[in-house]
C-alpha cells in the first residue's frame, strides 16, 4: 500500500479551512503538521504522509465545527455510528461494487428518516452516484466524519457536501481497491467564495446543474470487493487515512495489483487474466511488464498473504489453524510451509521474536 499522497491534495483540502493565513500557520504548527501546506503551488512529486493527511482531515473538521450554530447540532447525530458499521459490513460481503453500492443504498434509506439518500444510476457506460441531500436541516449525507468517530457531528453547507461525497468516492475505491477515475463531478449550489473543489475529486467539479453527483466508467462496477474484516477495522480506526493508502498516482504496475489482490484471502485468489481485464491490458503484456519491474504475479499474491499473516500475527488473535483458514489455505501444515518458505521462520517462532 502507498504511504503518502501527493502534497497537493492535502492543499486543496486545506483550503477549505475558515481561517486567516496566519492562524493556520500556527495550528499547522501546533499539530505537528508541515508547513509546505501552506504553500502556493506543490513542488512537482512532493508528498505527504497518508497519517498526515487523516490528522489534517480531522483538524478541519473540528475547526468547521466550531463554525456550526448550536441550534444546528442533533445530539442523536452520534448514535449513527453502529448503522454505519452495519452499513459497512453489508458492503463488505457483497459480490463486486454493484451489489455494495446497492446495499448502501438500501441501508442508507433505512437509516434516514428525512429523506437523505443516494441512488446509482447506470447510463450507457457512465454509472452516475446521484446523492440526496435534506435542504430543511441543511446537513451533509453520510458525513465521512460519523464512519469511526461518535465525537463528531455532520457538517452543513457545501463544504460538507463536497467532502460527503469525496469520502464516498474513495470510500467505492477502497472497497475494491482500485483509484476509481471520475468522468465528471456535478453539483446543484454555486461555488463558496474562494474554495477550490477541484483537487478534492481530482476532476473538475460543474456548479449550478441539476443535481449533486459523480459519474465513473460501468466497468467498476463488476470489481469484486477485496476487502475483509480485519482491514475494515483498521480503516474505521483509522479513518480517513486508509482511503488515501489507493492514489492515482500511483505508477508502479506491482502496487496497484496488490491493491487489487486485496486483504480477504477467503474468497477466490483473483487470476491473472482477472487482473489483467481489470487494469485494461493483456495477459502476456501484464506479465511483460511485471518482469521489467522484477517480479511476478505470484510473487505480488505471495506478499500480500505474507504481510496479511504477519499482521494477524501480531494482532495475538489467532490459532495456526484460524490463520490458515483467513489466508485461504488447505490445512494448517501448508500455511506452515508456506510462511517459513516467505520468512524462513514458523509463524510461532515468527511471532516469539518480532510480535
Amino acid at each position: 500500500m502507498a504511504d503518502t499522497i501527493p502534497l497537493k491534495y492535502a492543499q486543496s483540502l486545506l483550503r477549505l479551512a475558515p481561517v486567516p493565513r496566519d492562524q493556520l500557520r500556527a495550528q499547522l504548527t501546533a499539530a505537528n503538521l508541515p508547513l509546505a501546506l501552506l504553500e502556493t503551488q506543490a513542488v512537482p512529486g512532493a508528498v505527504i504522509p497518508v497519517e498526515d493527511y487523516g490528522r489534517l482531515f480531522i483538524h478541519l473538521v473540528h475547526q468547521l465545527q466550531d463554525y456550526i450554530p448550536e441550534n444546528a447540532m442533533d445530539p442523536e447525530d452520534t448514535r449513527l455510528f453502529s448503522a454505519y458499521r452495519m452499513m459497512f459490513q453489508a458492503m463488505l460481503h457483497a459480490r463486486d461494487l454493484r451489489q455494495a453500492l446497492q446495499r448502501a443504498s438500501v441501508y442508507f434509506r433505512r437509516m434516514q428518516s428525512t429523506g437523505e439518500t443516494f441512488a446509482i444510476e447506470e447510463d450507457g457506460d457512465l454509472v452516475w452516484c446521484r446523492f440526496v441531500f435534506d435542504d430543511a436541516t441543511d446537513r451533509s449525507l453520510v458525513a465521512p466524519e460519523n464512519f469511526s468517530m461518535e465525537s463528531l457531528h455532520w457538517l452543513p453547507g457545501m463544504t460538507g457536501r463536497i467532502l460527503s461525497m469525496a469520502m464516498w468516492h474513495r470510500v467505492c475505491g477502497w472497497f475494491i481497491g482500485s483509484f476509481i477515475d471520475l468522468h465528471a463531478v456535478e453539483m446543484r449550489e454555486a461555488p463558496e467564495d474562494g474554495k477550490d473543489y477541484s483537487e478534492v475529486f481530482g476532476q473538475p467539479v460543474k456548479f449550478g446543474t441539476h443535481h449533486d453527483a459523480w459519474a465513473f466508467h460501468s466497468r467498476y462496477l463488476d470489481f469484486p470487493i477485496v476487502q475483509g474484516e480485519p482491514s475494515l477495522e483498521t480503516m474505521l480506526a483509522t479513518y480517513p487515512a486508509e482511503l488515501f493508502r489507493i492514489s492515482p498516482e500511483d505508477h508502479s504496475l506491482a502496487i496497484r495489483i496488490r491493491h487489487l489482490i486485496g486483504s480477504d484471502f477467503q474468497r477466490a485468489m483473483p487470476t491473472l487474466q482477472d487482473v489483467a481485464e481489470r487494469i485494461h491490458m493483456t495477459t502476456p503484456t501484464l506479465h511483460r511488464r511485471l518482469k521489467e519491474e522484477g517480479t511476478s504475479f505470484q510473487q505480488l499474491k505471495d506478499q500480500c498473504r505474507r504481510d496479511a499473516a504477519i499482521n494477524f500475527l501480531a494482532s495475538g488473535e489467532y490459532t495456526t489453524a484460524e490463520l490458515a483458514e483467513l489466508l485461504g489455505f488447505s490445512d494448517s501444515s501448508t500455511f506452515h510451509r508456506a510462511f517459513k518458505k516467505w520468512t524462513g521462520l514458523t509463524p510461532q517462532d515468527y511471532r516469539t521474536q518480532h510480535c
